[in-house]
């Protein structure tokens, strides 16, 4: 059969979607679709840093996809859609990427089997574009349940500044055109957050219409929200494929039945030390946040404001300053048991231990390390000394679920009867998802006037709710969102 006549398409804003009608009306096929990307990704990724690998079989996968269809097969609803997946996601010897999550120590490592979730989006007859860049610390995907986020496996993020990897460089966001400033901190305008950095950038510079990334506290919706994006992460434990038909029917034109609560903006925005002063950007985003909250009730939602969750700098924890200290030593009391768990399950490599990583990168400070964007290890090192026992951890859980959930999300939805609730992105908003273990999106909100950095908001519902947000995330793209595609051309 021959391939159809050449149709061109604009890779910053086509949707898988729009993709899967062309290819269903023979108007282009899958081959040529992931050419149009690979021509992408060879014009600006050098500059972008957002793929670090690109698997050298896509074409021909792309071609076996084109003969299932045309024989009347369908392996799923996005059958034949290229998508880029975070180097923390395992991909086996036969695909051609190594999964490295960035560090130099797991080049030429295998592993006997793709991550469950690769194998899904394979299943569904999605094509492996390639693997995206992360913000370095040798976390892999860990393939043991973890105390915080079972249903992210990552502990990216410990080591360098949002985007940089030993292996891909510094990924830089598509909407800066100076890119990262060096100096800067991790949420100031140039930064384009992390950790799932490479997964937002990819899909922002049409390198493909969608990427796969983790979370841990805001390092898959935070990149998101910096990309004028949509992202969500699941109800840990949730099965993300199997869900996808459900999250389509839950897409609905109006916003009748549709209840949504929003926080005070002036009582989650970051601290100083958190990111630089912009002039402007506090009163510019408390009135596009206003606007925001008139024109949903102008359309038939009904909205509540303010709504009330305690910030987390708030939340007084015993022998600790908040309940952000205890989460962050949580995590860290994880970390080397997962590590060394996955380590263990990789083939022809020799480190075994945490331990054997930290001197991996020092005997190797000229890969590992780098003077602007990680000049240390430090957070592995405390990974490393951390200690917390079962029953401590248990407790400490229960302390942070009783923060985000008991007196928050939940308390907030039974007092209001809100479907969803609406915070700013710029924000530590993303810790409630984690402490409650609650599905968490990011949406596209507006433009920085003095620097054009996209911003957005995050939005919470509880847990297998997600039905909930897809909802409220499709009627704001119809009511409010207007993205901007960047002008990947003057990079």
């Amino acid at each position: 059969m021959s391939p159809p006549p050449e149709h061109d398409f604009d890779v910053l804003t086509t949707t898988a979607d729009e993709l899967q009608l062309l290819l269903r009306s023979r108007r282009i096929d899958s081959v040529q679709i992931v050419k149009r990307y690979l021509e992408q990704i060879g014009k600006y990724n050098d500059k972008l840093r957002a793929v670090i690998c690109v698997s050298p079989g896509v074409e021909a996968v792309a071609r076996k996809l084109d003969g299932e269809r045309a024989r009347g097969r369908e392996r799923g609803l996005l059958h034949g859609i290229p998508i880029i997946v975070k180097d923390a996601f395992n991909t086996k010897q036969s695909m051609g990427m190594s999964t490295t999550v960035g560090s130099t120590a797991l080049l030429g490592s295998k592993v006997e089997k793709n991550a469950r979730l690769v194998d899904a989006l394979i299943d569904q007859g999605l094509i492996i574009l390639g693997k995206a860049n992360l913000t370095v610390s040798f976390m892999p995907p860990v393939l043991v349940e973890l105390a915080l986020n079972p249903s992210t496996q990552e502990f990216c993020g410990l080591k360098g500044v949002g985007g940089w990897s030993a292996v891909g460089g510094l990924c830089q966001s598509p909407y800066m055109a100076g890119g990262f400033i060096p100096g800067s901190k991790r949420r100031d305008e140039s930064a384009p957050g992390g950790s799932s950095t490479g997964s937002a950038v990819g899909v922002a510079a049409g390198f493909a219409p969608l990427s796969l990334g983790t979370e841990t506290s805001g390092s898959l919706t935070t990149p998101a929200s910096r990309a004028a994006l949509y992202a969500l992460k699941l109800t840990p434990g949730a099965v993300s494929m199997e869900g996808a038909p459900s999250l389509v029917k839950a897409i609905q034109q109006t916003w009748d039945g549709i209840s949504v609560g929003f926080v005070d903006i002036e009582l989650w925005r970051l601290p100083p030390e958190a990111r630089g002063d912009v002039p402007g950007y506090n009163e510019q985003s408390a009135r596009d946040y206003s606007h925001a909250i008139e024109l949903l009730r102008k359309s038939g939602a009904n909205v509540v404001h303010p709504v009330y969750i305690t910030p987390p700098e708030e939340w007084g924890v015993e022998d600790r300053t908040n309940v952000s200290d205890l989460m962050d030593d949580i995590l860290h009391s994880q970390v080397r048991a997962g590590c060394e768990y996955y380590l263990g399950t990789l083939h022809d490599n020799e480190l075994k231990t945490l331990q054997d990583i930290i001197d991996y990168n020092s005997s190797h400070s000229d890969k590992e390390f780098h003077e602007v964007f990680c000049p240390n290890q430090n957070g592995l090192i405390k990974a490393q000394s951390a200690h917390m026992s079962p029953e401590e951890t248990v407790k400490n859980l229960e302390i942070c679920k009783k923060w985000s959930a008991t007196e928050g999300v939940d308390k907030v939805i039974a007092e209001h009867g809100v479907d969803v609730i609406v915070a700013p992105a710029d924000s530590f908003f993303a810790g409630v998802g984690v402490g409650a273990r609650y599905p968490l999106a990011s949406i596209p909100f507006g433009y920085v006037d003095s620097s054009g950095r996209p911003y957005g908001l995050h939005v919470i519902a509880k847990a297998n709710e997600e039905d909930k947000i897809i909802k409220f995330m499709g009627m704001w793209e119809k009511t409010v969102a207007l993205r901007r595609v960047p002008d990947v051309s003057a990079l």
